[in-house]
C-alpha cells in the first residue's frame, strides 16, 4: 500500500508541468488574439435628387452672317479697326464699310431727271388726248387720230412707272454703298483693304455671329432616348409641350454645371450611323460688368440633362463602393460588429454621393474608410465617420 501511494504521488508530480504548460499556452493565445480592425462607418443619406445623364456638346451661335457687298465699287472706308476690334461686338445698323458712292449718286440724279421728263411727256399726251376726244365728239377728228393719242398717253404713263422703278433702284444701289450690320453680335477680321475694288463676287468682307442667346448641340444616345420615351409614356417625366425641359452646361475649368438653359429642338430621326439623335439647348449669355461674355461659339461644353422629377433616394459616399468583377458592392457592419458583403445597384453621382437603387436600407452602417483592411466575416471596431466623409461634396 505504501508503494502504491508513493507511485500515485510521483505520478501526479509528473503531470504538473504539463498542466502548467497548457495553462501558459492558453493565456498566450488569449493575449495574441488580434484586436478588431478600426473602420469608419456612416448610414446612407436620404435626399431629394433628380436623375440625369451627361453628354459632350459644342456651343454654336444662333445666327451667323457673312457680310458681302451688294454693289460694285472701290472701298473707301472701314469703320472699325480690324487689328483692334476683331471680335468686338456690333449692334444692328452699325456702319461697317463704305463704298465710293459718287457714281451711284450721279445715276440717281439722272434717273430722277428721266422721271421728270416722263412726267412732262405725260402731261403733253394727256392734253393732246383731251383735245382729240373733244374734236372726235364733234366729228371733226377721225378714229385714227383718237387711237394715236390714246396710245401716246398710255406710253407716257408706262414711262412714268419705268422712271419710278429706275429711281427706286438707283436709291437702293446708293444705299448699298453703305454696308451695315444686319444682326447684333461679334465681328470678325475685315478681309479687304481700303482702295480695293469689291463686288458681290468678291466674297465675304467679314462675319458677324450672334452672342445672346447661344445654343449648344449634343447627341442623345439610343438607350437614353428609349428611357425618356418610356418615362413620358408612364407620366414620370413631362414633355416639352407641358413644361420647358431644363438642361445645364459647364465649360472646361468650371466646377459643376453653372449655366442653365432649356431644350428647344430635338431632331426628327435617329442617325443610323451613330445611333444618336441631335438635341439643341438654348442659353442666355448676358454681358458681365467686366470682360467678355462667358459663352463663345465653337467651345466644347459638358452637358447635363435632368430626367424626370426630383425624388427621394438613399446615397452613400462614392469611396465606400467597391467593384467585384464589375459589380458594385459595399461592406455593411452588422449589429454584432461583423463585416457583411452586400451587392448593390447604383445610380448617378451627386456631389460625391452615389445613389443606391437596391441593396441598402436607411440606418444601416456602411464602411466608408478602411475597406482595404477588412474582409467579410471579421470583427471590426466601427467609429462614426467624419461629416465630410459621410456627406462627400
Amino acid at each position: 500500500m505504501t508503494i502504491l501511494r508513493h507511485a500515485r504521488f510521483w505520478g501526479g508530480l509528473s503531470l504538473l508541468p504539463l498542466l502548467v504548460c497548457g495553462c501558459e499556452k492558453s493565456n498566450n493565445a488569449a493575449e495574441n488574439k488580434p484586436a478588431p480592425v478600426h473602420v469608419e462607418v456612416a448610414s446612407p443619406v436620404e435626399k431629394e435628387v433628380t436623375d440625369y445623364r451627361d453628354f459632350t456638346g459644342r456651343l454654336q451661335a444662333v445666327d451667323s452672317v457673312d457680310i458681302r457687298a451688294r454693289v460694285t465699287g472701290y472701298l473707301s472706308k472701314v469703320n472699325f479697326d480690324p487689328r483692334i476690334e476683331s471680335g468686338a461686338e456690333v449692334k444692328v445698323g452699325d456702319l461697317l464699310f463704305e463704298i465710293d458712292e459718287r457714281s451711284y449718286q450721279f445715276t440717281l440724279e439722272n434717273a430722277i431727271a428721266q422721271l421728270a421728263h416722263a412726267e412732262a411727256s405725260l402731261k403733253t399726251s394727256a392734253a393732246d388726248l383731251s383735245r382729240t376726244e373733244e374734236l372726235f365728239g364733234k366729228k371733226v377728228s377721225t378714229q385714227a387720230d383718237l387711237d394715236r393719242d390714246v396710245g401716246r398717253n398710255l406710253q407716257a404713263e408706262a414711262s412714268i412707272q419705268s422712271g419710278k422703278s429706275t429711281v427706286d433702284q438707283a436709291k437702293l444701289d446708293l444705299e448699298f454703298t453703305k454696308i451695315t450690320a444686319p444682326i447684333a453680335g461679334r465681328i470678325s477680321e475685315s478681309v479687304p483693304s481700303i482702295g480695293e475694288l469689291i463686288s458681290p463676287q468678291t466674297g465675304k468682307l467679314t462675319t458677324i455671329v450672334s452672342v445672346d442667346p447661344i445654343q449648344v448641340y449634343f447627341d442623345l444616345d439610343e438607350p437614353t432616348l428609349l428611357m425618356v420615351q418610356k418615362m413620358l409614356r408612364e407620366g414620370t417625366m413631362k414633355s416639352a409641350n407641358e413644361v420647358q425641359l431644363a438642361v445645364r452646361i459647364g465649360l472646361a475649368g468650371d466646377e459643376g454645371y453653372p449655366f442653365e438653359g432649356r431644350i428647344d429642338f430635338i431632331e426628327n430621326q435617329v442617325d443610323p450611323d451613330t445611333g444618336t439623335i441631335r438635341v439643341r439647348g438654348v442659353f442666355a449669355n448676358p454681358k458681365p460688368d467686366r470682360g467678355p461674355r462667358p459663352l463663345v461659339p465653337g467651345l466644347f461644353a459638358r452637358v447635363r440633362l435632368p430626367l424626370g422629377e426630383s425624388h427621394k433616394r438613399l446615397l452613400v459616399s462614392d469611396r465606400a463602393i467597391g467593384r467585384d468583377q464589375g459589380s458594385p458592392f459595399v461592406y455593411v457592419v452588422s449589429s454584432d460588429d461583423e463585416v457583411v458583403y452586400r451587392r448593390i445597384k447604383t445610380g448617378a453621382l451627386h456631389e460625391g454621393l452615389r445613389v443606391i437603387l437596391e441593396g441598402l436600407s436607411a440606418g444601416e452602417r456602411v464602411v466608408v474608410n478602411g475597406l482595404q483592411r477588412i474582409i467579410p466575416g471579421v470583427k471590426v471596431d466601427p467609429q462614426p465617420a467624419k461629416s465630410e466623409d459621410a456627406n462627400a461634396k
